[in-house]
C-alpha cells in the first residue's frame, strides 16, 4: 500500500559545533587560533575566577601571547545593568571575541554582552525573537554546570531590574560558535548544584518533549535525557566525584539543550523565569519546584506525550485510566526529588497576594508559554499558583 502523505512535518533544527569528553577544556587554544581571534574577554564569575578551570584557560591564552580582559561580576540571575558593564568593557578594550566559563548564568550573559557590543539600544530592545541585526562577536563556550545548556541553543534570559522579570531573547545569532564540553568541571561543583541544575536538565527535556514545536529530531534528544537523568542523578546525588556519573549528567544537559533549543520550553519556564525574576531565586531551582505542578495542569491537554515518556522509564500503564496514568509519572518525578533530597516547594517562596498577581501576568507575556500545550488564561496561572503555595 502506498501512502502519499509524510509522517512528519516540516522541521528546522539548530545547533554549534561542540567538543565533548574529559580534558577536552584543552582545546580553548586551538580555537582562537582557529577563529583568528587576538583580544578575547572572559566573563566568568567571582568564585570561577578562583577555580582551576579558569586558570587553565587563562595560562593556555598567555602561552599563545593572546591579551584578554575579563568580566566576572555575574550574578546568579544575570541582570540588565551587568550586560550593560561588560559590553563596555568588550567595546573599551576593543575585544574581538568572548570566552564565557561558567553556568547558564554567564553564558547568558556574555550572549547578551555580545549583542550590545555592536547593536544599539539596550538589551530590553532585543526580547522577543529574531530582533538582533548587526553580528556579535564570535563565543567560545566552556560549560561548568549540566543544566542550562545556554552553551548549544539559541536562547539568553535576563532580569529586567526596573521592572522585575526575566526577559526572554531568542535568535540564532545567540548560537555558540564552539561549546567545550569537560565532565571534569564538573568536579568541583557543590552537590546542590549539580542536584538543581540536573533537574533543570530534567525540565528542559520534559517541556521540550510536549513542546507545540516539537519535532521527531528533538524527542530523541528528549526521551533519551530523560531517561539518563533518572538513572543517573540519584548515584551522582550520592558518589558527585564520580566522573562516569558526571558524564552522563552532562550528555543528558547536552542532549536536553538541543532538544529545547529546537523545540522551545511551556508554562514551567514561563513561570519560572516570573518568580526567578521576581524573587531573584535560582533558576535550576524554580524549574525543579514546579516541573510535577504543570505536569498535572498540562497532562489532559498532553496526555499522549506524557505517557510516552512513562513508557521510555518503564512505568506500566496498560489498564489504567487518565489520572491514574498522570499520577504514576508526577509521582515518578516526585520520588526522584526524594530520593537526591530536593524538597523545596512553591510553599517555601513564602509568595505574597500581590506577587502572585504580578508573577502571572509575566508569565502570561513570557515567550515561552507560546509552546506549551495549551495556552493558560491569567486567571488559570494565578490560581496554579495559589493552588500550589
Amino acid at each position: 500500500m502506498i501512502k502519499s502523505e509524510s509522517m512528519y512535518k516540516i522541521s528546522k533544527f539548530v545547533a554549534p559545533e561542540f567538543i565533548f569528553g574529559a580534558d577536552s577544556i584543552d582545546y580553548v587554544k586551538s580555537y582562537i587560533k582557529n577563529f583568528s581571534l587576538t583580544i578575547p574577554i572572559v566573563i566568568t564569575d567571582s568564585g570561577l575566577l578562583k577555580a582551576s578551570w579558569v586558570k587553565s584557560i587563562l595560562k593556555q591564552l598567555e602561552k599563545i601571547d593572546i591579551r584578554y580582559c575579563i568580566y566576572d561580576r555575574v550574578s546568579e540571575n544575570p541582570k540588565d545593568y551587568e550586560v550593560e558593564e561588560a559590553s563596555k568593557i568588550i567595546r573599551n578594550c576593543n575585544c574581538d571575541s568572548i570566552i564565557a566559563i561558567g553556568g547558564g548564568s554567564v553564558i547568558d550573559l556574555a550572549k547578551a554582552a555580545g549583542i550590545m557590543s555592536t547593536n544599539p539600544g539596550s538589551i530590553k530592545d532585543y526580547e522577543g525573537i529574531d530582533k538582533i541585526s548587526h553580528p556579535t562577536p564570535p563565543i567560545i563556550c566552556v560549560p561548568t554546570t549540566c543544566g542550562s545548556s545556554a552553551d548549544v541553543s539559541q536562547f539568553a534570559i535576563i532580569t529586567d531590574t526596573k521592572e522585575k522579570y526575566k526577559m526572554t531573547i531568542v535568535s540564532k545569532s545567540l548560537v555558540p560558535d564552539i561549546s567545550i564540553i569537560d565532565p571534569k568541571t564538573l568536579t568541583t561543583l557543590p552537590r546542590e548544584l549539580l542536584i538543581s541544575t540536573s533537574l533543570d536538565a530534567l525540565t528542559h527535556a520534559f517541556e521540550s518533549y510536549v513542546s507545540l514545536g516539537s519535532s521527531p529530531i528533538t524527542d530523541m534528544f528528549s526521551l533519551k535525557a530523560i531517561k539518563l537523568i533518572f538513572k543517573t542523578l540519584p548515584k551522582a546525588a550520592k558518589d558527585p566525584e564520580n566522573i562516569n556519573y558526571l558524564e552522563d549528567l552532562m550528555l543528558a544537559s547536552l542532549m536536553a539543550g538541543l532538544a529545547f533549543s529546537n523545540a522551545s520550553l511551556g508554562m514551567v519556564h514561563a513561570i519560572a523565569h516570573s518568580i526567578g525574576g521576581y524573587k531573584d531565586i535560582r533558576h535550576g531551582t524554580c524549574n525543579a519546584i514546579l516541573l510535577d505542578c504543570v505536569i498535572d495542569f498540562n497532562y489532559v491537554y498532553a496526555a499522549y506525550r506524557y505517557d510516552k515518556i512513562s513508557e521510555s522509564l518503564g512505568y506500566d500503564l496498560k489498564g489504567l485510566d487518565e489520572t491514574r496514568r498522570k499520577n504514576i509519572l508526577i509521582e515518578g518525578i516526585k520520588d526522584l526529588k526524594r530520593k537526591v533530597d530536593f524538597n523545596i516547594t512553591l510553599k517555601d517562596l513564602h509568595l505574597k497576594r500581590e506577587e502572585i498577581d504580578i508573577i502571572s501576568r509575566h508569565a502570561i507575556n513570557d515567550i515561552c508559554m507560546l509552546t506549551n500545550p495549551v495556552m493558560p488564561t491569567f486567571e488559570e496561572v494565578k490560581e496554579f499558583i495559589e493552588r500550589n503555595v
